[in-house]
């Protein structure tokens, strides 16, 4: 028995190429996919129009209305942010799969659940809906989504609303997942460092008060690394998350270059996963619409050791190999094709 495996020290291949990319805007082929869907920046001119003729008590939420104005039942609004939701998350996904800004479901989830964020609609609820957020006012997460939602769930049954909503969806998709990327902000740092094999811990500040309470939190990276071969980072927010992403954010900002150049490391079961992934190559190349072009035939020479040669396709993407099997001939192709294609980062 050789006992437990070593712990990891470092980070995966993965998630060093996810902090590369985050870093540098993204890839070439996201860069392209951009160009092609957006050579111009979304306006919000249907949206505008529909949403200004929405009533407040319709869809802003109590906890964010004036003490003047009436009571009207908040349980409308939150019924509505909630239908909203629905009918604004399949918009922005169709934005995000339908212009192929994503290569897989892991990286369309990833980039859903930024866009579709509270904090992003805290970030931007301004701008959509000016005339019922004044002034440029700073709105809590929470209250900005549940305003956009159930301003999405009212406008969507105006005529022209579901355009109005496709508008809405593009504009969000640009302005957080695109010019994110240009800028290069990082999407969920927490969950990044975690993945780069960090981690983060928060506190309460010692006589914060309740009505306005302070947290600090320590990142640290690699976590189970000795403790002098460490970084670490510390930040302040306003609740335990934001301190806790503060952290993570300035970890890799600070430490970002010396994070994605470290020496790769990768578990026993994520090398076994990959493994796996790449000895059944041709059928994961089957499940993303490649195929295999013509037949896969014997080659040789008659008494010649057999040679089999097999050419598969993937989009406009072809890939040719050779093998003393069919079967080997075709894998052979299939994982050229895929590893060309960032199957097997």
């Amino acid at each position: 028995m050789g006992g437990a495996p070593p712990p990891r020290l470092g980070p995966s291949a993965k998630s060093q190429k996810r902090l590369k990319l985050d870093v540098f805007g993204g890839d070439q082929w996201f860069k392209r996919k951009c160009e092609d869907a957006y050579c111009e920046k979304p306006s919000l001119e249907l949206w505008h129009d529909l949403s200004s003729r929405l009533i407040e008590a319709d869809i802003v939420p109590t906890r964010l209305r004036d003490v003047t104005q009436h009571h009207v039942s908040t349980s409308d609004v939150e019924m509505h942010a909630l239908i909203g939701d629905k009918i604004f998350g399949a918009a922005l996904l169709e934005e995000i799969v339908g212009n192929r800004l994503c290569k897989d479901t892991g990286e369309a989830t990833r980039q859903y659940s930024e866009v579709a964020s509270n904090a992003s609609m805290a970030q931007l609820v301004s701008e959509c809906l000016p005339q019922h957020v004044q002034g440029g006012r700073e709105v809590e997460e929470h209250s900005a989504g549940t305003l956009v939602e159930a301003a999405v769930y009212m406008v969507n049954q105006m005529a022209g609303g579901p355009q109005a909503v496709q508008q809405l969806a593009k504009w969000f998709v640009y302005n957080v997942v695109v010019e994110g990327k240009k800028q290069r902000r990082f999407t969920n740092p927490k969950g990044l460092i975690i993945e780069l094999n960090g981690h983060t811990m928060s506190h309460r500040i010692e006589g914060t008060a309740d009505h306005e309470p302070a947290f600090q939190a320590r990142c640290v990276w690699p976590k189970e690394a000795p403790r002098e071969q460490q970084r670490e980072t510390t930040a302040i927010g306003k609740s335990k998350k934001e301190a806790e992403a503060n952290a993570a954010k300035e970890m890799l900002e600070i430490y970002g270059h010396e994070i994605y150049n470290a020496p790769a490391q990768e578990s026993a079961k994520l090398k076994e996963k990959k493994d796996l992934k790449m000895e059944n190559a041709y059928g994961h190349l089957l499940t993303l619409g490649g195929v295999l072009v013509g037949e896969c035939i014997n080659t040789a020479s008659t008494n010649e050791t057999a040679r089999y040669v097999a050419t598969v396709r993937l989009g406009n993407d072809e890939a040719r190999a050779e093998a003393t099997s069919k079967k080997q001939a075709i894998r052979l192709a299939s994982q050229q094709i895929l590893e060309a294609n960032g199957e097997y980062d």
